[in-house]
């Protein structure tokens, strides 16, 4: 008989302790709360509830009447805790995890995540506790009798909570937001290029400005120390200075930058490390001002508005076409390590969409011909998108989705004319070679 009892008291043990399980990642699921079982364990022999006192993983435990207010042992023998005390488990696990925070985390996965809820569980049981007098009303006659609740002593493993449905592509809000910021930035652009090539110029060294200051401060994100005030008064008057002096401009600006720069930090007026900080202010002053520069060299030229606007109407129709085709119906990423966002399906209708604008678009703008226009588009639709690439690769290495915010739905002004920077410089030698003036 007592070996028969013996044996039924283990395997109720056994069943009561908790499971532990595997998340998909390897780590264990955090741990929450379970119900006790309903029928206690009872030996027959003492007629006293047996010790259920089962450290999760561990071997039962003797009841040895230990207060709750000595250390926690090498186990958390938490249910035994419960059940002598018939307290509130809650408090007590709270107490283990304030002790024992080591041996918590290797229960819950994470003890902060455990506290969260733990703390949450607390204060929805003190919300539904009943009043101070009801139990003693329940006692009098004629009061209304309230079932104790039950006492919650095991952990159980808790699955992890099911991830947002993926939400289907289409256009909404950002749509809109883009069309109505482009619409702005194409009615500014259009009424300063109307007032001739000298504002158009201004316009220029205003954008170029404004893309040196965003990548500086995308640099200094990440520890780089540019002298970002060369790199701007660089950038300005190169595209000032090729406006009003031609191509010598380039030679006679670098030739500035590049010592000033180094002086810059021999004078330690910047107190970074000088490599880094001479190699960024390079890369803002050649990728923004040099590139930037040649929109100045095609303004100098006769009928320059025409001609920069036949880039800007390509390159606007890339980004459009784009935007559209690849939000819509893009499935297969072109660079997803570089812009997630880049599709083949986005990069073919942009490269259509340069290649159509400009032959009958800008075909019929003053001083470009149909098959100048059609040059200029297939120009645009090679190089813009390896301008959007390598804009992607930088703010990719910075991790940062943008350079900047000042254009709603667009980013920054160097996010929105990156392609436009790397089309100009072989747009200058097009119309040289196509003697388009």
């Amino acid at each position: 008989m007592v070996d028969r009892h013996d044996d039924e008291l283990a395997e109720r043990r056994a069943s009561a302790r908790p499971k532990r399980q595997r998340a998909a990642g390897g780590g264990a699921l955090p741990l929450q709360w379970a119900d006790p079982p309903d029928e206690p364990v009872v030996d027959e022999e003492l007629g006293e509830e047996a010790d259920s006192d089962v450290a999760p993983g561990g071997p039962v435990a003797e009841d040895d009447d230990t207060d709750d207010s000595e250390a926690v042992g090498d186990t958390i023998d938490l249910t035994g805790r419960v059940q002598r005390g018939r307290g509130d488990d809650l408090e007590v696990w709270t107490d283990v995890l304030r002790r024992r925070p080591a041996e918590a985390a290797r229960l819950t996965g994470h003890p902060s995540a455990a506290g969260e809820r733990i703390a949450a569980a607390t204060a929805r049981r003190r919300q539904a506790a009943p009043p101070a007098g009801a139990d003693a009303a329940s006692d009098q006659p004629g009061g209304n009798a309230t079932t104790p609740e039950p006492p919650v002593s095991r952990l159980r493993p808790v699955p992890p909570e099911p991830e947002e449905p993926s939400k289907g592509k289409g256009f909404g809000s950002e749509l809109a937001t883009r069309v109505v910021t482009g619409v702005a930035m194409a009615a500014g652009g259009l009424l300063v290029l109307n007032s001739g090539p000298g504002p158009a110029s201004v316009l220029v060294s205003i954008i170029v400005s404004l893309g040196v200051i965003e990548l500086c401060g995308a640099l200094r994100t990440q520890g780089y120390r540019p002298a970002g005030l060369i790199a701007l008064l660089g950038s300005v008057a190169l595209v000032l200075g090729a406006y009003h002096g031609g191509e010598s401009a380039f030679a006679a600006v670098t030739a500035l930058v590049v010592p000033v720069t180094l002086l810059w930090y021999l004078a330690g007026v910047s107190k970074a490390r000088p490599a880094p900080g001479v190699a960024s202010t390079f890369l803002v002053f050649g990728y923004v001002g040099i590139m930037g520069g040649f929109a100045g060299l095609i303004l100098a030229q006769p009928d320059g508005i025409g001609l920069l606007l036949g880039v800007v109407l390509c390159c606007v129709g890339y980004d459009i076409g784009g935007y559209l085709a690849g939000s819509r119906f893009g499935r297969r990423h072109i660079a997803p390590s570089i812009s997630p966002n880049k599709t083949a399906e986005g990069l073919l209708a942009g490269m259509a969409a340069s290649v159509v604008i400009g032959f009958v678009l800008v075909g019929s703008i003053s001083p470009w011909g149909r098959f100048d226009a059609l040059a200029l588009g297939v120009v645009v639709a090679v190089l813009a998108p390896l301008g959007d690439l390598c804009e992607s690769l930088i703010k990719r290495d910075l991790g940062v989705k943008d350079l900047g915010g000042i254009l709603p739905g667009h980013g920054g002004v160097f996010d929105r004319f990156d392609a436009m920077l790397f089309s100009l410089p072989a747009v200058y030698y097009l119309i040289k070679l196509l003697d388009v003036v």
